[in-house]
């Protein structure tokens, strides 16, 4: 069956502070096809991140409706049993930027959101506005996407596990404006095995990529990759693996 993908987000920790990291995921074409921004809304509550640092607060649902207005008003459906899990408000309002930034990037991404929109996403909880959710937030009020929450640098490539020695392929995003991006490998003892910088290549959606290859025999690393921020603060984030002989 055909896939597309769709961008996921989920919480982590950078730098002391809670943050959304992204993440693309293959969804069946039909289902996305027929309702994108619906499909990455599920998927959002039924999958887990890749990366075992990072996290979710959703709990499982197998239909999610969805709709977007001309001025690019994104209105998401979710039954109750999505919102299961007991939040304080810092977890909860955390949750639904998730869901905030799942969905208007999957919106964007599909061509479905009018140029020059500022995207709004309306949540209703079984068709009913105005929900008490988590126990402790009340959509009250349309959510915008709180570009602040998201990571300012994240490794996307090598993920955490094993891996097969030789090329091992290391990338990953920042935002625009996060500059001087390095990386650096170590191994167990904290030696450092390679490292340098990391060309970056403007993504037009407000981030830069970067990708680089790495020649590594059998062991555990640290890969970490790092950067500063247009208010000169150093960022970093980073992920162990372990090579393995073919």
């Amino acid at each position: 069956m055909a896939t597309t993908k769709v961008p996921l987000y989920w919480v982590g920790t950078a730098d002391g502070e809670q943050r959304l990291f992204r993440e693309f995921r293959d969804t069946a074409e039909g289902p996305a096809a027929v309702d994108p921004i619906a499909a990455a809304a599920a998927l959002l509550t039924t999958s887990a991140p890749e990366d075992p640092d990072h996290r979710t607060y959703w709990s499982p649902v197998d239909q999610v409706g969805s709709s977007t207005s001309p001025d690019g008003t994104i209105t998401v459906d979710l039954p109750s049993g999505a919102f299961r899990s007991r939040l304080g408000e810092g977890e909860a309002r955390l949750a639904l930027q998730q869901l905030a930034h799942t969905v208007t990037a999957t919106a964007s991404t599909a061509g479905l959101l009018p140029q020059s929109s500022r995207p709004e996403v309306v949540v209703l909880v079984d068709g009913r506005a105005r929900q008490e959710v988590f126990g402790s937030v009340r959509l009250d009020r349309p959510l915008r996407p709180d570009e602040g929450l998201e990571a300012p640098l994240w490794l996307v490539d090598p993920r955490a596990g094993a891996h097969p020695d030789g090329a091992v392929t290391l990338s990953g995003r920042a935002l625009e404006g996060v500059g001087e991006c390095r990386w650096t490998v170590t191994d167990e003892d904290g030696a450092t095995v390679s490292s340098g910088a990391l060309p970056t290549v403007p993504q037009g959606d407000g981030t830069v990529g970067f990708r680089t290859e790495l020649e590594l025999s059998p062991g555990t690393y640290e890969v970490r990759v790092t950067g500063r921020t247009a208010e000169d603060e150093p960022v970093h984030d980073g992920s162990s693996v372990e090579v393995v002989p073919r």
